[in-house]
């Protein structure tokens, strides 16, 4: 069989259909929440739920997606989802002094009030003009 321009234009554009399928696919969970929270809201909790976890779960995701799920997991009233997604997101950027409040102020929600007055006291502290 000879391979004809028209061939190979047509056996590579189905490689790239089916390279997009399969990324589509193995990161579903990370475009879930690339959506607005309205489409995610909408989805209900039990995909947020699904999604979250597998999310969650992987060694990287950017902070974007990290806000995104603690957002959405304040919204369905799943502290532990929102503490963790939080937690992940103050390592990936330790001096983001209002994503530090966000954390304080979900721990303070889930009853841990003594992590969240250290962490207010940490952001108070490095706040130049804040209080010791």
């Amino acid at each position: 069989m000879r391979l004809t321009s028209s061939r190979l234009i047509l056996t590579l554009g189905f490689a790239l259909l089916l390279q997009a399928g399969v990324f589509a696919w193995t990161y579903q969970d990370l475009m879930f929440f690339r959506q607005p929270m309205a489409a995610i809201v909408e989805a209900g909790p039990d995909a947020f739920e699904v999604h979250a976890v597998e999310a969650l779960s992987r060694s990287q995701v950017t902070r974007r997606h990290l806000e995104t799920i603690a957002d959405a997991a304040h919204t369905f009233k799943s502290p532990a989802v929102e503490l963790r997604a939080l937690e992940r997101a103050v390592k990936v950027d330790p001096t983001d002094g209002p994503l530090k409040l966000k954390l304080a102020d979900a721990l303070r929600r889930s009853g841990q009030l003594a992590r969240a007055e250290l962490l207010y006291r940490e952001v108070l502290k490095a706040d130049k003009g804040g209080i010791e």
